[in-house]
């Protein structure tokens, strides 16, 4: 049984794509949860010796400027 968690609005779509700062930062806020678990990677933790899993924050970042670049792309074509 999949979760129903919803989508970011269509306003809040529109507001971004057409550069709202506030915007883009709700949609970002939205999806912060599915994109630190695709960031997570294996580290080794020196002290106790362990493998642990810990977001890559770096890689994070990364994802956060190509989704901030494709919003900003994004158009909305209305028939």
């Amino acid at each position: 049984m999949s979760k129903d968690y919803g989508y970011p609005s269509f306003e809040l779509i529109c507001k971004a794509s057409s550069g709202d700062e506030m915007a883009v930062k709700e949609i970002l806020k939205f999806y912060d949860g599915y994109i630190s678990k695709l960031c997570l990677r294996p580290f080794y933790h020196s002290e106790s010796g362990k493998i642990i899993m810990q977001v890559d924050e770096e890689l994070k970042g990364e994802i956060h400027t190509d989704m901030m670049k494709a919003i900003l792309k994004f158009e909305i074509g209305v028939k």
